[in-house]
């Protein structure tokens, strides 16, 4: 049975864009989008890890063969829209999830450091071997003593869904994962009043996982070329797992569903991802590395602030209501000026 398809939110790095190889499909996948535009209605958004100038740069190839998304998460959280006048932020969004992840960025840090006294306070043959804000890198006299470090951190990282603990040797590491595409696709998803059920998701890499957890999104799919943690969930999901890589499996994705021809069987070759595995072992720095605090904007404050009298200003319950509503106002007919455009 075809699904109808609302709302597509694509991966780009090993997803969209794989290869200069791939250049020839550009043309079909442009058929495709249109299609289901004219069928549809569909909205198309491209995630990513990248900032904006990096994506816009990246997504270059795709861009002189006139091709665009309609909106952009970009740094795995914020969002963009497309307008004649460029991509515009979604203004809301974005400062409330920079607040969020600045909070939860320092609890971060605060909990590394406790964890890191814990575990090296006393003890005898254990060395740091990379500590910062985000990430915590230990390495034992034996892989037993390892093992056991390892099952208490991840006993004590189940309230920070975007951690994760690897245990490679004697080698144990906690480091954050980014978790936020799904809460960005789901208020894109709130955004445009578009149902989980119309929701297509697809992606090939750890950070991906968010959104194709079958949560968000009520269809998912991976191309060949994804992560074993990728392809697991996404079978779980009953989400398509494509035999193609990159933006040909994401094209073979999008048949698949259009086309009510979804196969969730893992590849033949398919090993799950060993416990033993490192990773991130070529992104280890020598040495131990100092602990960095994330110094926090003078405009981030500011921003706060507003955000606080901008609550009870909008109910009239302070003075000057109406001049701190003022500059909300103008952005917001600005932003309604700009959408009747379209």
């Amino acid at each position: 049975m075809a699904a109808e398809i609302r709302l597509i939110a694509t991966d780009l790095d090993g997803t969209l864009i794989g290869s200069a190889n791939e250049l020839p499909l550009y043309t079909d996948f442009s058929e495709q989008i249109a299609r289901l535009r004219a069928r549809n209605n569909t909205v198309w958004a491209a995630c990513t890890g990248r900032k904006f100038s990096s994506f816009w740069a990246f997504f270059v190839p795709m861009r002189h063969m006139g091709l665009y998304p309609d909106y952009v998460i970009v740094r795995h959280a914020y969002i963009y829209r497309r307008t004649r006048l460029g991509f515009f932020p979604h203004i809301v969004w974005n400062i409330s999830i920079l607040i969020r992840l600045w909070r939860e960025g320092l609890a971060v840090g605060d909990a590394i450091d406790r964890w890191h006294e814990t575990l090296t306070a006393g003890a005898v043959g254990v060395n740091t071997i990379r500590r910062s804000s985000k990430r915590l890198g230990l390495r034992f006299e034996s892989e037993e003593s390892a093992a056991v470090s390892a099952d208490l951190l991840r006993q004590k990282i189940r309230d920070y869904r975007h951690l994760r603990v690897f245990n490679y040797g004697c080698d144990v590491e906690v480091r954050t994962v980014p978790s936020t595409k799904g809460m960005a696709l789901s208020e894109l998803a709130h955004y445009l009043s578009i149902e989980r059920e119309n929701v297509l998701t697809i992606g090939n890499g750890d950070n991906d996982i968010s959104m194709l957890d079958g949560v968000v999104a009520g269809m998912v799919g991976c191309p060949s070329n994804s992560e074993p943690d990728v392809l697991k969930t996404v079978s779980r999901a009953g989400g398509h797992v494509a035999s193609h890589r990159a933006l040909r499996g994401v094209m073979e994705i999008l048949e698949a569903y259009t086309e009510g021809t979804v196969c969730s069987d893992l590849p033949r070759d398919w090993q799950p991802s060993p416990e033993s595995s490192n990773p991130a072992r070529s992104k280890q720095s020598k040495g131990t590395a100092h602990p960095r605090r994330t110094k926090a904007h003078p405009l981030m404050f500011i921003g706060i602030a507003y955000a606080g009298l901008l609550s009870f200003a909008c109910f009239d319950v302070i003075p000057f209501s109406g001049y701190i509503r003022k500059p909300l106002d103008l952005l917001v007919a600005l932003c309604v000026k700009i959408s009747s455009d379209f």
